[in-house]
């Protein structure tokens, strides 16, 4: 797995580094501070990159051709945005521009291990309190449907309790193991209980199913 990271600030660039690193040691990292440096790093790169993290404030980033210039670049990379504060017009542009998720720089290394995660599974993550912003972060991140969805809210009321828990907790990014150890349940019970999610959403994945939940007014759980 080929992995590349821009950010034009050394400290926050090793750190990343290093929790990619924990998180996916048989990845190999490129680091570089600008879209630049990173097209030109391209170039030394063996086979295809899957992933590529960019800093929204790094030099460069103020073209609005910079995520499409990447994805001319890097074809097979999932792109995700990093940024220190992030609004819904940065998210509705990037996501537009088919970026697959946006991580606030404040995360915490475990959390932030595990959005990539999401991303790399065919995923898109986007914060929790960006989530709740407005309903048009969520449109972006919905995709077409072929038909009119069933009433969401009749949707949700085919959910149990214990799923309801366990799908508030799906867009702040967990893995299965940390839903179980903050309810208390086994992590086999929570892969099963969100198999049973996606399939009474009719979801293809967790970050659909987030969509679904708060398109619905299903809140996510008090920071």
């Amino acid at each position: 797995m080929q992995i590349v990271v821009a950010d034009d600030h050394p400290m926050y660039l090793e750190a990343v580094s290093l929790t990619l690193r924990r998180a996916l040691p048989d990845a190999s990292i490129h680091l570089v501070s600008s879209i630049a440096e990173l097209l030109e790093a391209v170039c030394t790169v063996e086979g295809p990159v899957d992933l590529a993290l960019l800093d929204l404030s790094m030099a460069g980033m103020d073209d609005g051709n910079a995520i499409s210039l990447v994805r001319e670049a890097l074809p097979d990379a999932k792109i995700v945005l990093m940024s220190g504060v992030a609004t819904l017009d940065h998210v509705k542009r990037a996501l537009g521009l088919g970026a697959k998720g946006f991580l606030s720089k404040t995360m915490r290394p475990d959390h932030f291990a595990q959005a990539v995660n999401m991303v790399l599974q065919g995923g898109t993550y986007i914060p929790a309190d960006l989530l709740e912003v407005g309903s048009a972060v969520t449109t972006a991140m919905a995709p077409p449907a072929p038909a009119p969805a069933p009433a969401l809210g009749s949707t949700l009321r085919a959910l149990t309790e214990r799923e309801l828990a366990v799908l508030q907790m799906l867009p702040e990014g967990l893995m299965n193991k940390e839903i179980a150890r903050e309810l208390g349940l086994a992590e086999m019970t929570v892969k099963l209980h969100v198999r049973q999610i996606l399939r009474k959403l009719n979801a293809k994945n967790r970050a659909e199913a987030a969509v679904i939940a708060q398109r619905a007014g299903l809140r996510t759980r008090a920071p």
